[in-house]
């Protein structure tokens, strides 16, 4: 009896019945896989299994590597984009979350410069501007009234003696204004600090400014903000002596510092947490071509600049001063990026010839002062020298307003490409931290006169007197400080890095700790392996082997009893 043989699915044309049915159709090839297929069949980056494969046609491949190489473009383009934000603007300039009291800042620094320049007794400067214009009498003044003359028309804001003379230096200037300059007391009646009467000579010191002799309030001391090794020794600059113990304007207030700390501070707004100054001028020492008041709000570190940030004060006015402080602060975080990164410097970044204490405005007067003695070659009298380099006079007037001119003027000129930009060599970049003071200015008559009549203290004035009110302060207590932060940083690149890696090619960390792995671990082991594997045994090949040819050749083969038992 014969049993059927079992039914069995036709074998599929050029396949093997008993080969397993895989996933990956990369482990059917034959033979040994070089690392990149091995790399492509195994990766977690999207698209790189369909490169390889004995089952893609020429066409699947080609679309693959080009849908893999436009992927790879868009990555590689969204990815520079995101660095050179992340290069160019890493940080924003924002509003802090929450205001600040003003206690936390200084008051400003107060430079008042009388117009007033001397008394009618020692010259009478309309006078001797008009004998010197005459042709035929100008000859007969006086060498020292000629003197006295010149250096007057150096502070005086009417340029009009500019070609007066030839004298290319003027080297004795400041010791001619400091003998004509009014006397202090001539100048201030009152001081006020924080509702209680103060002396005048405690608060405001002489500083030289291009108005001539004026006085600072609240000003770092000279030894705090200049460097006196590197300056002449012909004239003070300052003689604010008082020092900042306390405070810097990189840290602010230390936690020690009270009430009575340097500098002055206030603990409120308006009036009463402010200064006022009475000042006078006699009638008879006024002169009409330079006369009045100016008045330069600034930070206690910067030195004082008369030219274009001031507001005047009218004889016989009250004007009322309201001050809405800026501080801008830098987040800590922000330190660590390159001072042409983030667009300011800190103070001990920046190394300053004359100043101990960097700001833009010391830098920027820094820059004038060499780039007048680079264009004139000698120096205005205000702006900071060495022992080895002149005062200019009035024969260099024209050179210093040109040299003035030329530099404000310099960043359009050389987008015009007419010039060197010598401010590039200045490098006067914002300070990381600094203060600003924006003021709001009120003015109204001041009766002093009849104020005089039941307030003893400025009962001592007489008619020829003329007396203007001055008060500064705050317009707030609390005010919001403008801060300086990271925009992008390292953690936002690579979070933007990664999902536009993981939105085109999903890749991740160990994608690319694969791409480590094939390129390095995978060749060292396989390498090993190989030199470790003993030498292969030679194969011998299957042979017939025939009988001798003394039993004679087979004829067929030999039949099989079969028996069945059943």
């Amino acid at each position: 009896m014969k049993l059927a043989k079992p039914r069995t699915s036709a074998p599929t044309e050029g396949r093997n019945s008993w080969e397993p049915e895989l996933l990956n159709e990369s482990y059917k090839e034959d033979g040994k896989r070089s690392i990149w297929v091995d790399y492509c069949s195994n990766s977690t980056i999207h698209g790189f299994k369909y490169l390889v494969g004995n089952k893609r046609s020429t066409i699947e491949r080609i679309w693959w590597v080009i849908v893999c190489l436009l992927s790879l473009y868009g990555c590689g383009s969204l990815i520079h984009s995101v660095y050179r934000k992340w290069d160019r603007e890493p940080v924003v300039v924002t509003f802090a979350e929450k205001p600040a009291p003003v206690f936390t800042i200084p008051f400003p620094a107060v430079t008042i410069c009388p117009e007033t320049k001397v008394r009618k007794k020692d010259l009478d400067f309309t006078t001797a501007y008009q004998l010197f214009n005459d042709e035929e009498l100008w000859q007969f003044m006086a060498d020292e009234q000629l003197a006295k003359l010149e250096a007057l028309l150096q502070v005086c804001d009417f340029s009009f003696g500019m070609e007066m003379n030839n004298e290319s230096y003027a080297d004795d200037v400041v010791e001619y204004l400091q003998r004509m300059a009014i006397p202090f007391e001539d100048i201030f009646l009152l001081c006020g600090w924080r509702e209680q009467v103060v002396d005048c000579k405690d608060f405001f010191k002489q500083t030289l400014t291009e108005a001539g002799i004026c006085y600072t309030f609240n000003s770092l001391s000279a030894d705090d903000l200049m460097r006196r090794d590197q300056l002449h020794e012909e004239y003070e600059y300052m003689a604010e002596n008082e020092s900042a113990k306390l405070w810097n304007m990189d840290e602010g207030y230390s936690g020690g510092a009270g009430e009575q700390t340097y500098p002055r501070r206030a603990f409120g707004a308006g009036r009463r947490a402010g200064i006022f100054v009475i000042l006078k001028v006699q009638k008879y020492d006024m002169d009409y071509l330079c006369g009045g008041f100016k008045v330069h709000l600034h930070s206690p570190v910067q030195y004082p600049r008369m030219l274009n940030q001031f507001f005047r004060i009218p004889l016989s006015q009250e004007v009322s001063v309201s001050i809405d402080p800026i501080l801008f602060d830098t987040a800590p975080n922000v330190r660590r990026y390159n001072p042409q990164r983030r667009l300011c410097y800190y103070n001990h970044e920046r190394y300053l010839r004359y100043f101990k204490v960097y700001s833009k405005f010391n830098c920027d007067i820094e820059c004038l002062s060499n780039y007048t003695l680079k264009t004139c070659g000698c120096v205005p009298f205000p702006l900071p020298r060495t022992k080895d380099e002149r005062i200019c006079g009035l024969g260099k007037a024209s050179c210093t307003d040109e040299a003035l001119s030329v530099l404000e003027e310099m960043d359009l000129l050389h987008e015009l490409n007419k010039t060197d930009n010598f401010l590039e060599h200045c490098n006067c970049l914002p300070a990381c931290n600094a203060i600003f003071y924006n003021t709001e200015i009120s003015q109204a008559m001041f009766d002093w006169r009849k104020l005089a009549e039941n307030i003893h203290v400025i009962a001592g004035v007489t008619n020829e007197t003329e007396l203007s009110y001055l008060s500064i302060h705050f317009k707030v207590s609390r005010f919001i400080p403008i801060k300086r932060s990271e925009l992008f940083g390292i953690s936002d690149f690579l979070a933007n890095c990664g999902g536009v890696l993981g939105l085109f090619m999903g890749v991740s960390i160990l994608s690319i700790v694969e791409i480590v792995y094939y390129c390095t671990l995978k060749p060292i082991m396989a390498r090993k392996r190989a030199n470790a594997r003993p030498e292969t045994a030679n194969v011998i090949k299957p042979a017939l082997i025939l009988p001798p040819k003394e039993f004679g050749a087979a004829v067929g083969p030999r039949p099989r009893n079969a028996s069945n038992k059943w």
